[in-house]
């Protein structure tokens, strides 16, 4: 017979070893849900350039959070094989970013990170009976030991505290204990020069960034307060304030993106932006001039990057004592439900004291930046491997690819008209979230009206609108509303009575024309009267916009 002979090995394994390179040694690569992938993800380049490894990505299917995984792996390109198949073979070494899964069912000596910003939640259920003090989830004897030996090979932690904390939960496993850093903090670190690339992907501009970061469960910002973006969003002009937000992996794949999409629905119609879950949360951290978050780890890089960072919730039960959250939670102000946000929110950007997260800073890393060269040292020990030659790569995440379009949300726009100084000074609001039944409110003053997108889902808001806008000319159901044809930087407005005129200025928005000539023609003035210029004042800047009649 030519060639070898075929053993009967897991399929998986079988196609690696019958594969092209001769990898010399194999690396498990388990994850138990997304949140777990996107910090393994940071390590993996630990392994570049190498063709002695090779990475199989195996899941025990023990974690609840399993929807999204396989897609993501299969976007990866990963090799995955099935547990049952990951049993029977023997390891060079097992990543795993939980101490949960059935990790003891994987033979190889296993290296455990944590999947956030340190360990710094209680685990639940959890407590001494003598003390009733609550322990913490992996550093607790329940995570780290196994009849009264450590369970891995490596324990990473990022920080000198949680050695300390270690020590005194369960001292056998200290031994094993590596201060390693933080790898997806380095990784931010390196991109925060770059703030203006990812500000540009974001649609940003001048707007101040209010980034909303929910961690999952009950207690979580989305979980206690879920009206929160949807009130963020009524409150804040749309030319002065952006609202992004990152949600736990768990949050998305827990309920579905379908059902999150939906809830939100409204809320993305007018203009939330909702952060990639692998590397967008990171830039819109960088991108961004403010924090509400919760107990959640995004929180707490927000505010070691000196960031203004308010809680609009907190789980205080669930956050273990010396961790950087804990601090977090001492030092953050709050935000109330019984006051407007916009107000709230000025006065934590006007009183923002960059040294106040000093602390919180300086409990994520205590090797800051070194994190991925330490992590291929301790992994290539454990291979008993030469480690590479080359500088192990830690360079700026990529920009976010987001497809939000502004011109399509309908607006609650208030204005005041200077006909002397020939200026327009025009505030919009998103309409949709202003009233949940749409249209304008009763005590709405005359100098409001409503901008729509002509094909807007919601019929109260096309059929009440003022204006409506649309790319297409399309003449539309709403015969009473001035209507305008957008262009690049142009629009042709034409009123309910035939008349038609065209504006055009650079940097202003050409959904906002329409509103100049609404605005100069309640006020009783001829629309002659509008050529040849007009100055338009929005969200803090001015435009001039050329006026032709047609």
């Amino acid at each position: 017979m030519d060639g070898p002979v075929p053993v009967e090995v897991p399929v998986g394994i079988r196609a690696i070893r019958w594969s092209t390179v001769p990898a010399e040694r194999t690396v498990l690569v388990v994850v138990h849900n997304v949140t777990t992938v996107t910090r393994l993800l940071d390590v993996l380049p630990a392994f570049e350039n190498d063709f002695r490894i090779q990475l199989v990505f195996s899941s025990s299917g023990s974690d609840p959070f399993q929807h999204g995984l396989r897609s993501l792996l299969d976007e990866l390109g990963a090799i995955t094989i099935p547990w049952s198949q990951a049993r029977q073979e023997k390891f060079d070494l097992v990543l795993s970013a939980s101490h949960h899964g059935g990790l003891g069912d994987i033979t190889g000596p296993t290296v455990i990170f944590s999947h956030g910003i340190g360990y710094t939640k209680y685990s639940p259920g959890n407590r001494k009976p003598e003390t009733g003090n609550r322990q913490t989830f992996g550093l607790s004897p329940q995570w780290v030991l196994y009849d009264g030996e450590p369970v891995a090979e490596a324990f990473v932690l990022s920080h000198e505290e949680q050695l300390t904390r270690l020590i005194a939960a369960a001292p056998a496993a200290a031994e094993k204990a590596v201060i390693a850093g933080d790898p997806c903090y380095d990784r931010i670190l390196a991109s925060v020069d770059y703030r203006d690339r990812y500000r540009k992907a974001l649609n940003s501009s001048d707007r101040t960034v209010v980034m909303v970061s929910s961690t999952w469960w009950s207690n979580s910002l989305l979980g206690s307060w879920p009206d929160f973006l949807r009130g963020l969003l009524s409150e804040l002009p749309i030319d002065r304030y952006q609202v992004i937000a990152a949600l736990h992996p768990n949050v998305r794949h827990g309920h579905s993106p379908l059902q999150i999409n939906t809830w939100l629905a409204d809320c993305l119609r007018s203009g939330l932006i909702l952060l990639p879950e692998i590397d967008g949360w990171r830039a819109g951290l960088i991108a961004a001039d403010l924090i509400c978050g919760d107990h959640g780890s995004v929180t707490g890089y927000g505010a070691a990057l000196r960031k203004p960072t308010v809680l609009a919730a907190f789980g205080d039960e669930d956050v273990a004592t010396g961790s950087p959250i804990s601090l977090l939670g001492a030092t953050a102000p709050r935000l109330t439900t019984h006051r407007p946000l916009l107000p709230q929110i000025r006065a934590a950007l006007d009183d923002h004291d960059p040294g106040r997260y000093a602390e919180v800073a300086d409990l994520v890393t205590s090797v800051p930046g070194e994190s991925l060269a330490r992590l291929r040292t301790l992994f290539y020990s454990v291979l008993n491997l030469p480690e590479p030659q080359h500088e192990p790569p830690v360079g700026p995440i990529p920009a976010p690819v987001i497809s939000a379009d502004p011109t399509r949300i309908a607006t609650r726009v208030r204005y005041e008209l200077n006909r002397e100084a020939r200026l327009a000074r025009l505030v919009r609001y998103p309409a949709e979230v202003w009233r949940p039944t749409g249209g304008l409110r009763a005590d709405d003053p005359a100098d409001t009206h409503l901008s729509c997108p002509d094909d807007y889902p919601i019929r109260s808001l096309r059929t009440s609108a003022a204006i409506l806008t649309s790319e297409d000319d399309v003449v539309g159901a709403n015969r009473r509303a001035i209507r305008a044809l957008l262009g690049d930087q142009r629009s042709v407005v034409t009123t309910p009575v035939g008349d038609r005129i065209e504006l055009s200025g650079p940097g202003c928005p050409p959904e906002v024309h329409a509103s100049v000539v609404y605005a100069w023609l309640n006020q009783g003035h001829a629309l002659g009267e509008l050529a040849p210029t007009i100055t338009v004042e929005l969200g803090g800047q001015r435009y001039e916009l050329d006026v032709t009649l047609r």
